[in-house]
């Protein structure tokens, strides 16, 4: 009833939309514009200084993903800003739906450039906000979205008081009681009101696009600004402006001039063909494809070399940072930029190479497919990063690992993982038996299992957290934080990864029969000693 009752709310507000004002508001559509402004607000403060600089910190620094992923800065940073790409393609998908409603025809366009930025990008020209006024309007889709949410709030209190009269009428009750109700009623329904005119329920497509847009060529712009030319890999233009080293380019070595002019923006923005010729004979470069120079980070010792006593670790071998990775990612990436030169999209300067991502993104060719051999590839992460977190819960508490937590962990593992374990645990089983248990080995596993989920469970925790705050089956989704597939399992090394369980699951199985065979020893002894003492009595 009352579920029914608020659409009921709805249609009022609706309807009183159209027979107060006479405009072509977007009326329930709001809610679903408050969400893209959320979206739009989000990215923004994910593209400050001080977050970029975070986030680069975070992915070069993590131990994790050197081991897993790869050692090369630039390939690791390019899996971000393709994800900031998707996640920006996404909603501008949303915003160009709206755009077909718009009364103005330019906002009919905005498809086009979704679709095609390399070449559609020229008449887009000046769109993009001043850093300041960027400011404003971010506080004012804050403050558009804050409403909305309210207004949500103040539509169910109205549904629940005009249930509420209603159930007093057919009641028949009291005459003053009824008269209150209808007044709380009708000071709620002013509220609404008022909050709606507050809203962009009331204000019109064009309104609302408008603003949409220009902020999403900020967002774009700030992406360049953000992560450089430098970090925006596999595609080499001109070499004056392949390898800048400047924070902020200038207009005749950025990536995308049709829309960097936020000092010159105008309102429209559109050019004339001759401009846009003479643009894109400046924006056209040799467009050669490369694989750029690794940026090598630190050596990454592997992680199987610190158990001292155990001389045949699979990890000490098979997770070593693999140097291979870009180039392995480049072959992956490079067809998909041949795909884009068939579609006769042209040459790929320098300056159009986030163009090109999205246009990538465009045109559904993946841009955050994994490369084969990963975890990502072969729809593995989610489960192996449960498998990871479940072996850090058993392992934080060795001691209270009974016959039911065992079977579990031992039924989500794979059958590869099932035949290297017991291949790994044939080599232990005649030490175990036949001499008493070794509480210097069983330390330094200690230490190798902290060490080992010291670095592997943050991207197992990343993958779980991700794939919680987006739904694959939904792509207007965007994140609420800034944890990235990068940070994550999605590009793992699979082989690597499986290593690092199976090293995870030997030391768990010889600290625990260690730590049985303490507790049985322990109880020995004290049952001895009180066989003794009633022999003497």
């Amino acid at each position: 009833m009352v579920t029914e009752t608020w659409f009921g709310s709805l249609r009022w507000i609706s309807w009183k939309n159209t027979s107060e004002t006479g405009k072509g508001g977007i009326g329930i559509l709001a809610f679903e514009v408050a969400s893209l402004m959320l979206k739009v607000v989000n990215m923004w403060h994910s593209l400050r200084e001080n977050e970029v600089n975070g986030l680069r910190e975070q992915i070069v620094n993590s131990v994790g993903i050197q081991k897993l992923v790869s050692d090369n800065a630039e390939y690791l940073m390019d899996l971000a800003v393709n994800e900031i790409i998707e996640n920006f393609g996404n909603v501008a998908k949303s915003v160009a739906r709206l755009g077909k409603r718009c009364t103005d025809p330019v906002y009919h366009c905005f498809e086009d450039f979704i679709n095609d930025p390399l070449i559609n990008h020229f008449e887009w020209f000046g769109w993009a906000y001043r850093l300041k006024k960027m400011e404003r309007k971010v506080k004012k889709m804050e403050k558009f979205a804050a409403v909305m949410m309210q207004l949500c709030q103040e539509l169910e209190v109205l549904a629940e008081l005009e249930q509420t009269l209603r159930r007093m009428q057919a009641n028949k009750a009291d005459r003053v009681k009824l008269l209150e109700s209808q007044q709380k009623v009708a000071c709620q329904r002013q509220e609404v009101r008022n909050l709606r005119e507050m809203s962009p329920w009331v204000r019109s497509y064009d309104y609302v696009v408008r603003l949409l847009v220009r902020s999403l060529f900020t967002i774009l712009e700030r992406t360049r600004h953000a992560f450089g030319n430098n970090q925006i890999v596999f595609i080499e233009g001109n070499s004056d402006c392949g390898h800048s080293k400047t924070k902020f380019l200038s207009r005749s070595h950025s990536f995308s001039a049709p829309i960097i002019s936020s000092e010159f923006s105008s309102d429209k923005g559109v050019i004339n063909s001759k401009q846009r010729r003479s643009l894109h004979q400046s924006d056209s470069g040799d467009g050669k494809l490369f694989h750029s120079k690794s940026k090598r980070l630190g050596h990454v010792g592997s992680f199987g070399g610190c158990i001292t006593g155990v001389s045949d670790s699979l990890v000490v071998d098979s997770c070593k940072p693999a140097g291979s990775a870009s180039m392995r990612y480049g072959d992956f990436y490079m067809k998909t930029i041949e795909k884009m030169e068939r579609t006769h999209v042209g040459s790929l300067s320098s300056n159009n190479k986030l163009y090109s991502k999205l246009f990538t993104f465009s045109f559904k060719l993946g841009l955050l497919n994994a490369p084969p051999s990963t975890l990502g590839e072969a729809a593995l992460a989610l489960h192996y990063a449960n498998i990871v977190v479940l072996i850090e819960k058993l392992a934080s508490s060795p001691h209270m690992i009974g016959p039911d937590e065992r079977d579990v962990l031992y039924n989500m593992l794979p059958m590869n993982i099932k035949t290297a374990l017991r291949g790994r645990l044939k080599a232990y089983a005649k030490t175990l038996v036949s001499s008493a248990y070794d509480v210097s080995l069983a330390e330094r596993w200690n230490l190798a299992l902290t060490q080992i989920l010291g670095w592997l469970s943050p991207l197992a925790h990343n993958m779980i957290r991700w794939q919680s705050e987006r739904n694959f089956e939904k792509e207007d989704v965007v994140s609420r934080t800034n944890v990235l597939l990068v940070q994550t399992l999605h590009f793992a090394n699979r082989a690597k990864t499986e290593a690092a369980i199976t090293e995870l699951l030997v030391g768990l199985n010889y600290v625990c029969r260690v730590g049985r065979e303490v507790t049985e020893t322990a109880v020995l002894k004290l049952s001895a000693s009180k066989d003794r003492a009633i022999v003497c009595l």
